[in-house]
């Protein structure tokens, strides 16, 4: 069995070769703009730990591997902001959702979602990212924001929100580049180069191509090796979403 990490869970196995990580990062990545990814959000305990989307008024799109096992009503969903030191709008969680067939042992079906208890506020600052429906062509462009980590096995998470344009990738040639890892049909992976990609500390966090989310992020082997990283693919698990939110 592989030995993995999904970007906030250590998962151990008998493989010794690299491992597979949940993401917690950025690396090659640049600050972003005030404003410019309005739909991220920062799951906290006190501090950050994991990335999410806004996807309606009450409802945050994350990652399974993100609410296992966590004290679920110390959680809470900030948005609005790029600092993690400063501004934003705290929400409380009336609920969370893991998906029903998602393991902690493997990478399986890691998405998850969050209801907050009162509405989410919009504004400039705090818009919805509409959900795609079907997966953009092989090779295009994708960004990531988050705060995870720019550099590894650095400890250091960046005050700014930080991101980075990627590509979109065949699952053909992702698992080429993952031959000991499962990719799985409802996946979808990036791909630009060694020293760019996500790391410890985004998981959860919207991928979007255009204007819509079309991937959270799963896991990868850390950090920017010159592998794809690789998402839960958000058409894949449009059904199971709107089975809960109706979006």
């Amino acid at each position: 069995m592989s030995s993995f990490i999904l970007f906030g869970l250590l998962l151990t196995g008998a493989w010794a070769g690299p491992v597979a990580s949940p993401f917690g990062k950025i690396v090659g990545g640049s600050p972003a703009g005030v404003g410019q990814y309005p739909h991220q959000v920062s799951l906290r305990i006190g501090t950050h730990f994991c990335g999410g989307s806004i996807i309606s008024a009450n409802w945050v799109l994350t990652a399974a591997h993100c609410l296992y096992g966590m004290d679920i009503p110390r959680i809470t969903v900030v948005v609005g902001t790029n600092q993690l030191n400063a501004g934003g709008t705290s929400y409380a969680l009336a609920n969370a959702i893991i998906h029903e067939n998602y393991n902690p042992a493997g990478t399986a079906n890691d998405i998850g979602l969050i209801q907050v208890r009162t509405n989410i506020v919009t504004s400039n600052l705090v818009k919805i990212i509409s959900l795609a429906s079907t997966q953009p062509p092989d090779f295009s462009e994708c960004r990531l924001s988050g705060w995870g980590l720019t550099s590894f096995p650095s400890e250091i998470i960046p005050n700014n929100l930080q991101h980075i344009q990627l590509y979109k990738i065949s699952l053909a040639e992702c698992r080429r580049g993952l031959p000991n890892f499962a990719v799985y049909d409802s996946n979808v992976c990036t791909f630009k180069g060694a020293g760019q990609g996500a790391c410890k500390g985004d998981s959860g966090g919207p991928l979007i191509s255009g204007n819509v989310q079309i991937g959270v992020v799963s896991w990868g082997i850390p950090c920017a090796l010159g592998v794809p990283d690789v998402f839960t693919s958000v058409p894949s698990y449009r059904a199971w979403i709107r089975s809960y939110t109706g979006i």
